[in-house]
């Protein structure tokens, strides 16, 4: 994913953090779809795919689960 895109999707998961009209409609998500359109309807655009590898690497990251 493009780095760029990662810092939109952080940048609006801080807008959620800081807005408590995002989090309640955040309760509203039900898939990354809607994720995404919230995303955009607040001024963020990133798609699905770039959830995909944002979570791709979150995973990579996490590692075995052994340590």
């Amino acid at each position: 994913m493009d780095s760029k895109n990662f810092e939109v999707i952080e940048n609006f998961r801080q807008a959620i953090d800081a807005s408590t009209d995002l989090q309640k409609k955040l309760l509203k998500v039900r898939s990354d779809a809607d994720f995404v359109a919230l995303g955009k309807e607040s001024g963020y655009e990133f798609t699905q795919d770039d959830l995909s590898k944002l979570n791709e690497k979150s995973e990579n990251e996490a590692g075995c689960g052994c340590c």
